[in-house]
């Protein structure tokens, strides 16, 4: 057991970190270290070669049949700026800062958009077992059809993260039909004392969406709990 790396997990820069951020960060970082190990070298006493030598098999090396994308490299050097910066290694073995340390066929900055036709037909196909004619595909397995889809377009119009998605109680969700607008108004439940919730916050707001203030006083003495507005485009 490595007693630093598990301060490193203690330590605020880890600890801060989003619930996502850190799993990713611990499966980023654990690769590393067993191929640090398989060499004999304690992370700590890593060198700048070692970390060539370790990109180079992730990213580029034939014989390894699982390489990563440029994307997926630029979030490996991060977890490892983090724990190397933490650590206090001099010279820093990777920065993600730098330039040389990033992928430069990084997906990044190519950001794609779906246009409603496209989405509809990824849906379709992808989550309905639909052909591209439109028809259903023999032999699908359609049991989970509409817990899936239902789970998307979810996530889609509400802008919650996964684990947000899946943590939402029945009486978080709106119940009233809309009969003008777009957006649902509905309240988030107040955290108790020892009650956990994925992520940081219950619901993330939209571009589109903004904060409801209650002015009257009888209504700020009626509800505790924070208010919300989240786009849905399957309100009831």
């Amino acid at each position: 057991m490595d007693r630093d790396l598990l301060d490193f997990v203690r330590s605020v820069e880890f600890r801060d970190l989003e619930r996502e951020t850190k799993r990713n960060y611990a499966t980023d970082i654990r690769p590393l270290l067993t191929f640090l190990s398989s060499r004999g070298v304690l992370w700590r006493q890593a060198t700048r070669q070692d970390l060539a030598d370790y990109r180079h098999w992730r990213c580029r090396a034939p014989q390894n049949p699982r390489r990563i994308s440029g994307t997926k490299w630029n979030r490996e050097a991060a977890a490892f700026t983090k724990l190397f910066r933490w650590a206090k290694v001099s010279p820093l073995l990777v920065d993600i800062v730098r330039r040389g340390d990033r992928a430069a066929d990084s997906g990044s900055s190519r950001v794609l958009w779906l246009t409603p036709r496209t989405w509809g037909l990824w849906s379709d196909i992808g989550l309905r077992g639909h052909s591209r004619a439109g028809m259903p595909v023999p032999g699908w397995e359609s049991r989970t059809e509409l817990r899936n889809t239902s789970f998307v377009q979810l996530m889609l119009s509400s802008g919650l993260r996964r684990q947000e998605g899946g943590s939402l109680l029945t009486f978080e969700l709106p119940g009233q039909r809309l009969r003008f607008g777009r957006y649902c108004h509905g309240r988030v439940a107040a955290r108790s004392p020892g009650r956990s919730r994925a992520g940081s916050s219950t619901c993330r707001w939209t571009r589109s969406a903004r904060p409801r203030h209650t002015s009257s006083r009888s209504a700020r003495g009626r509800c505790n709990a924070p208010r919300w507005k989240v786009a849905m485009s399957g309100c009831p």
